[in-house]
């Protein structure tokens, strides 16, 4: 069936770019025997460009071996197929979760949010279970265009009917297998609108709540709330909340007594911290400041 990927998508209209040997590219050589979908985001920024987060996949960062995701879908609705085999995006998770997928359970929403991941309990390995989805948002409360929430619900579907699975039991959320997690941050009922595309080939295009404003360029410190604040923590590693509280000024002060030259530990992001962040970000989450800031 993973073989039939790119004819399968294609023939669905979709606009799809199958790189040179994705059927045998893979993270791992460990078995892969997907039985379901995850939904992720990829925390770029906004006003990066289509599919600023082409290279990662593909490649992975440091820390984490490529690729990432068996697929990438741009802003304009671009579907990248990367690789065919194991990818590293799952993570470790709730071992329930998987025995509800496979048992076919259907969980209390479709995804917006009431089956979020409890605190951790037994976990399991997920990369083998798995066809990974990245959508390429910010994770800061972007608007998702239409184009690209029509190409990745028309892609799961298909791939639903490919392999036979249940749309509503089959399609996670990256936040519903783990609490490490808040991907994808859109939380409209992606399984009943999966399911409404494999069951009729039609599906209303969900209502989307405004766009947070553009990051502001200030100094951030303790007390501070907003997607600026969650942008920081997502580039340090951390609960992206949005609140800069005790925990994000220690982080802060941490980051700014490793850089080289050192920074003053003061625990706030002003502009030379706020310039060293966007150098060590892995992907395209913070803008760099005009010169003239700093």
């Amino acid at each position: 069936m993973i073989n039939q990927w790119a004819h399968a998508l294609k023939s669905a209209g979709l606009n799809v770019e199958a790189l040179d040997g994705w059927q045998n590219r893979a993270a791992s050589s460990y078995s892969y025997d997907p039985v379901g979908i995850m939904l992720h985001h990829t925390a770029s920024n906004r006003n990066s460009g289509i599919m600023p987060c082409r290279e990662l996949v593909i490649s992975g960062r440091r820390d984490l071996s490529g690729p990432l995701s068996q697929f990438l879908v741009a802003r304009d609705g671009a579907i990248l197929l990367v690789a065919g085999g194991r990818c590293h995006h799952a993570g470790r998770g709730m071992a329930n979760r998987i025995e509800q997928l496979l048992a076919d359970v259907e969980p209390p929403d479709y995804g917006q949010g009431l089956y979020d991941a409890p605190k951790p309990g037994a976990y399991r390995a997920g990369n083998k279970h798995f066809v990974g989805f990245e959508l390429e948002a910010d994770g800061l409360g972007e608007r998702y265009s239409d184009q690209l929430l029509e190409a990745t619900i028309k892609a799961c579907a298909t791939l639903c009917l490919l392999h036979g699975w249940n749309p509503l039991t089959r399609v996670l959320m990256h936040r519903e297998w783990t609490n490490r997690k808040i991907d994808p941050d859109l939380r409209i009922p992606w399984r009943r609108l999966i399911a409404d595309a494999v069951n009729s080939g039609h599906f209303e295009t969900p209502e989307q709540a405004e766009p947070l404003p553009p990051l502001k360029r200030r100094t951030l410190k303790r007390g501070d709330i907003g997607p600026d604040v969650a942008a920081i923590q997502k580039v340090l590693g951390i609960t992206a909340d949005g609140h800069f509280g005790p925990m994000t000024e220690v982080h802060v002060k941490r980051f700014q007594g490793k850089c080289r030259p050192r920074l003053t530990q003061d625990g706030l992001c002003g502009p030379l911290t706020h310039a060293k962040l966007v150098e060590k970000q892995k992907r395209p989450i913070l803008e760099r400041w005009p010169t003239d800031v700093l």
